[in-house]
C-alpha cells in the first residue's frame, strides 16, 4: 500500500519571520553524526561540494556548543528536534538500565511498536522486543509535532537515517515517517509506530537498491597520496580496529564475516541514507506545494567509522569528502527540483569525538574499562553498607545502584555511601568527576560550568543515582582499540554548525543545539515546540502561537 497522508480539513494561517512568498517549501535539516569541530575546521580546505556552499553562500556557526555533558548521539537527535536538553526531554543516551526491568535497553526501544520487513532479512534475527522502535521514550514535542498541529496536517515530515535512535528521535515525537537501515527488515524499513504496513516506496527501494548489493564489495581510497598527506598518520595507526572483517587498512573489503554491520562503517552506509532520499523526495513529493515540509536526515557512517579507526584518519576523511560531493549533488538536485531560493538546509553534528588514546594530546588520557568504575564503588559502597552486590550497571555516564541500595532510609548512612563511592571512582584514573545525581535535585538554575552541563545530562526519574565522566582525552568502554565520545569536553562538546536558504545572512556566528529546533520552525514558519525556549539562530524570528480558535474561525 502507497504511503498516505491525512489532510486536515482546515487551512490555518502559516506564521513566520519570513514573507509566504519567500518561505522555503522545503527544509532539510541533516546530520553527520560524529562530526567534531577540530576535525571539520582541519578538512574544510578540502571541501568542493554541498559543504563548500554552504561554507560560501551560507551562514556558519565554528562551534556550536552540546551545552549538557551527555555527548551521545540519541541524546543530541532529540535536542536537534526538541530545542531542549537530556534533563528536560528524556533522553539519557543511546541506552541506558531501566530500573522496572533491571536491565539495559536502547533509546529506541519500544516493543509496542515492531518492525516492518521491506524485503528479505539478513543476519541472525534480533529479539522481537529488540526489533521494535520508536520515540515513546521522548518526554516533549518536537519540529514535526508543531509542524503538524500548526498546519492542520497538510505538511509532511519525514526523517531518514541510517539509525534507529536517529531517526525515531530527530524530528519530534510523531513524524509522519520516520526510516532506517536495519538488517532484520530487509534493508532501509520502519516500525509500526509509524505506518500500519510496510510502506510500497520503501518495498521498491528494497527491491531495487537492496543492502545487499553491498555485501561482497570493497571500500577503496579515492586518493590515497591526499590522505597521507593531509592527515599525516600511516593508514594503519596505532590503535585502530579491525573489527567485522574490516580491517585496519585500505581496502576494506565487506567480507562474508557480516556484510549487514560491516557496511554501516563504509561510504555504502550514507549511499543507503541517500538513495532513501532520492526516493522520498519522489515518492512523497516534498516539497511540492505551498505548505512547507520537513525532511530531517542523519548520516551515520561517520560515527561507525569514527570509533573504529579515529575521528582524524584516511577512513572518516575519505568519507567526508565523498559526503561533501554527494551532499553537492543533493543541492544541486533540490535546485532542479524546487527552484532555487525555495528551500532550505540547516547541517550540523550530534555530537564530536575524542582522538584515539594513540594520538591523544593529554599523555594520561586512556580507555577506562566499564567494570574499573564499577568495582571502585561496589567496594567503597561494600565498606559503608556491608556485604551487596550494591552496583548494578554503569550506563550512558550514569551509575546504577542495585534495588537494595533503594531499600535503605534516606539519611546519614545513605548519604555518606553515596559520597563513598564518588570519592572512590574519582580515584580511578582518567575519569574526571564523579558525584551523587540527587545534589542537582533542584534543578540547574544556580549552577554553572561543567556542573551545569552535568546537570542538564541528569534526566529525573531515568538519571542513575551516581554519575561519572573521562577526563578530556580518555574513553570510557571495554574495546582495546578505537574510541568514543564521552567526556564533556570541547572535543566532544564543539560541533559546526551551517545552514542556508531564504532570510538566512551569510555570516559568521554563535550558538548552541539548544536552538536548532527554534530555527527550523521558523523557517518552516510555525511556532517552536513548547520546551524550546531559545531564540532561532541568524537572526530569524521566532513565529507567534496561532490565534485561539473562535466561532467566527474557517472550520
Amino acid at each position: 500500500m502507497a504511503l498516505a497522508f491525512v489532510f486536515g480539513s482546515c487551512h490555518p494561517t502559516l506564521y513566520g519571520p519570513l514573507a509566504k512568498s519567500s518561505r522555503p517549501k522545503l527544509v532539510v535539516m541533516i546530520v553527520i553524526d560524529q562530526f567534531p569541530t577540530w576535525t571539520f575546521e582541519k578538512q574544510k580546505a578540502l571541501f568542493t561540494g554541498g559543504l563548500a556552499r554552504l561554507l560560501r553562500e551560507g551562514a556558519y556557526i565554528p562551534a556550536a556548543e552540546l551545552p549538557y555533558a551527555n555527548t551521545f548521539t540519541a541524546a543530541s537527535h532529540a535536542t536537534i528536534a526538541t530545542g531542549a536538553p537530556p534533563r528536560v526531554h528524556g533522553i539519557v543516551g543511546d541506552s541506558w538500565w531501566r530500573r522496572g526491568e533491571q536491565r539495559e535497553r536502547p533509546a529506541e526501544y519500544d516493543p509496542d511498536s515492531p518492525l516492518l520487513r521491506v524485503g528479505a532479512p539478513g543476519g541472525k534475527d534480533p529479539k522481537p522486543e529488540d526489533a521494535a522502535a520508536s520515540a515513546k521514550a521522548l518526554r516533549v514535542e518536537g519540529v514535526a509535532d508543531v509542524l503538524r498541529a500548526a498546519t492542520g496536517g497538510r505538511a509532511h515530515s519525514v526523517a531518514i537515517a541510517l539509525k534507529a535512535r536517529s531517526a525515531v528521535l530527530m524530528a519530534g515525537q510523531h513524524p509522519d515517517l520516520a526510516v532506517w537501515y536495519e538488517p532484520a527488515g530487509g534493508g532501509m524499513t520502519t516500525s509500526k509506530a509509524y505506518a500500519a504496513e510496510p510502506p510500497r516506496w520503501l518495498v521498491n527501494l528494497a527491491e531495487t537498491h537492496p543492502a545487499s548489493h553491498y555485501f561482497g564489495a570493497t571500500w577503496t581510497p579515492r586518493d590515497p597520496a591526499l590522505l597521507a598527506k593531509f592527515t599525516g598518520i600511516p593508514d594503519d595507526a596505532p590503535g585502530e580496529s579491525a573489527d567485522l572483517g574490516l580491517g585496519r587498512a585500505f581496502p576494506h573489503p565487506i567480507a562474508a564475516e557480516d556484510p549487514e554491520h560491516a557496511l554501516l562503517h563504509t561510504p555504502f552506509g550514507d549511499e543507503l541514507v541517500m538513495t532513501t532520499i532520492a526516493a522520498a523526495l519522489d515518492a512523497l513529493e516534498l516539497g511540492k506545494d505551498d505548505v512547507p515540509d520537513l525532511l530531517a536526515v542523519s548520516f551515520g557512517a561517520h560515527d561507525f567509522a569514527g570509533h573504529a579507526w579515529g575521528p582524524d584518519s584516511w577512513e572518516v576523511v575519505d568519507l567526508t569528502l565523498r559526503l561533501d560531493t554527494a551532499l553537492g549533488q543533493m543541492f544541486d538536485a533540490l535546485d532542479a527540483r524546487l527552484g532555487k531560493g525555495n528551500w532550505a538546509v540547516v547541517l550540523t553534528s550530534d555530537h564530536g569525538a575524542t582522538p584515539l588514546v594513540e594520538r591523544a594530546r593529554i599523555r594520561s588520557a586512556r580507555r577506562i574499562s566499564p567494570k574499573e568504575i564499577e568495582k571502585a564503588a561496589e567496594t567503597a559502597l561494600v565498606r559503608q553498607l556491608g556485604p551487596g552486590p550494591w552496583v548494578a550497571k554503569l550506563s550512558a555516564d550514569n551509575l546504577y545502584l542495585t534495588p537494595q541500595f533503594g531499600e535503605l532510609p534516606a539519611g546519614v548512612t545513605h548519604d555518606a555511601a553515596l559520597a563513598a563511592a564518588a570519592h572512590a571512582m574519582e580515584a580511578v584514573p582518567g575519569v574526571a568527576v564523579a558525584g551523587a545525581s540527587e545534589r542537582f535535585a533542584a534543578g540547574c538554575d544556580n549552577v554553572k560550568d561543567l556542573d551545569r552541563a552535568i546537570c542538564l545530562a541528569l534526566v529525573p526519574g531515568e538519571a542513575g543515582e551516581l554519575y561519572a565522566f573521562p577526563t578530556a582525552g580518555s574513553t570510557v568502554g571495554d574495546r582495546p582499540t578505537g574510541t568514543n565520545h564521552d567526556a564533556p569536553f570541547e572535543d566532544n562538546r564543539h560541533v559546526p554548525l551551517l545552514a542556508m536558504g531564504p532570510g538566512i545572512p551569510h555570516t559568521t556566528s554563535t550558538g548552541t543545539l539548544l536552538q536548532i529546533a527554534p530555527t527550523l520552525a521558523a523557517l518552516l514558519g510555525v511556532p517552536p515546540p513548547r520546551e524550546a525556549h531559545e531564540l532561532p539562530l541568524f537572526g530569524l524570528r521566532p513565529a507567534p502561537p496561532p490565534a485561539p480558535a473562535t466561532a467566527a474561525s474557517p472550520k
